[in-house]
């Protein structure tokens, strides 16, 4: 059985992702050397054109560093190795290339409700189920 060392977490802040971060952290600090990677990846508001204005992109990689940083201070107060990652893009799209290069043992989201066809899983965590590249637990 492999040991599970190097998880990612896709983070936005959330309920749903808080939960999977903790879920995360309870099956690292189990084993010594664990690592978490935190994705956050900034995402162009609907209705905004293209291209994103330079004084909004800005703002939202802001808030997604002040996210980051949250969750990095919660891993570490659990004695955790952790890394944070901040993507701009489509979040399946970006948190699957962010896994293609971190190569973690196990991926862990939170599920959020969006269309009736992803009302189970969310968007991220069906893309992620599409691909069969990765390890998945997903946390309700």
């Amino acid at each position: 059985m492999q040991v599970l060392r190097r998880f990612l977490v896709g983070y936005d802040g959330s309920v749903q992702a808080e939960r999977a971060l903790e879920f995360a952290i309870a099956i690292a600090s189990q084993t010594e050397g664990s690592e978490i990677h935190v994705g956050y990846v900034v995402q162009k508001p609907g209705g905004v054109p293209d291209p994103i204005p330079d004084e909004l992109m800005a703002s939202l990689r802001r808030t997604g560093r002040e996210t980051l940083m949250n969750a990095e201070r919660t891993v570490r107060k659990n004695l955790v190795e952790v890394a944070v990652h901040l993507e701009a893009g489509s979040p399946g799209e970006k948190l699957l290339e962010l896994a293609g290069r971190l190569k973690p043992d196990l991926v862990v989201l939170g599920t959020l409700q969006h269309s009736a066809s992803e009302k189970l899983l969310g968007t991220v965590s069906s893309y992620f189920l599409k691909s069969r590249e990765f390890p998945l637990l997903i946390v309700p």
